[in-house]
C-alpha cells in the first residue's frame, strides 16, 4: 500500500505506509496520523521549529511509541505544516492549533483524551486544556514550559527531558485512570 499526499511544498509524495499510519480528513485537509494500542485515548503532539519543518509525529514519538501503545489507544497526528500534513487554513498560533486539535479529535471520534506535547505540542496541549476542559483529562509537557498553568483544570505533568528519557514516567502519568 502506498500513501500519496501533498507535501507543504505542493509536490505529491508517494511512499510505503506503516501498519499504524492512517490519513484523517480534518477541515478540508488530509492529516497523516499514527494510531496504535487500545484503552483510554492518548493524543501525542510533536514540537516544531519556527520557520522550518519537522519530521512530525513519527520522528518525535517513535522512541516511546511501543511503550505508550501498550498502555492506551495512542494517536499522534502530524500537525498542520509539519511532517506529512499540509498547513491548510490553520492559523499557526497556540489558539489556532488548539482549534485544529478540536476538529482532529472530532474527526477521530475522540470525546476525551489525555494529551502529551513536546515543546510547541506542549503549548498546544495546555491551550486545548484551557479551551475545552471537558475533553482533556490530563496533560504532560515535555521540554521547556514558558506558559503559566493558571486555569488548567486537569492534572499537568511537566518533564524537562525528551520523551524517550522519561517513557515509563510519561506512561504512568498519562495512562492512569484516576482523576485529580
Amino acid at each position: 500500500m502506498e500513501l500519496r499526499m501533498r507535501a507543504a511544498g505542493g509536490r505529491a509524495q508517494s511512499r510505503p505506509v506503516r501498519h499504524d499510519e492512517t490519513v484523517v480528513p480534518v477541515a478540508g485537509s488530509l492529516v497523516r496520523a499514527y494510531r496504535a494500542g487500545s484503552g483510554a485515548e492518548l493524543v501525542l503532539l510533536h514540537g516544531g521549529r519556527r520557520g522550518g519543518g519537522s519530521g512530525g509525529a513519527r520522528q518525535a514519538w517513535e522512541p516511546v511509541w511501543t511503550i505508550l501503545a501498550g498502555h492506551a489507544r495512542v494517536t499522534a497526528p502530524d500537525l498542520p505544516g509539519f511532517g506529512g500534513t499540509p498547513p491548510g487554513g490553520t492559523v499557526p498560533t497556540l489558539t489556532g492549533y488548539a482549534a485544529w486539535l478540536r476538529a482532529f479529535l472530532d474527526a477521530c471520534a475522540i470525546d476525551r483524551a489525555a494529551l502529551a506535547g513536546v515543546s510547541l505540542g506542549g503549548g498546544i496541549a495546555l491551550r486545548a486544556a484551557l479551551d475545552m476542559p471537558h475533553r482533556i483529562s490530563r496533560v504532560a509537557v515535555c521540554g521547556r514550559l514558558d506558559r503559566r498553568l493558571d486555569g488548567v483544570a486537569c492534572p499537568v505533568l511537566v518533564l524537562s527531558g525528551a520523551p524517550c528519557r522519561v517513557a515509563e514516567e510519561l506512561a504512568a502519568f498519562l495512562c492512569t485512570t484516576r482523576s485529580r
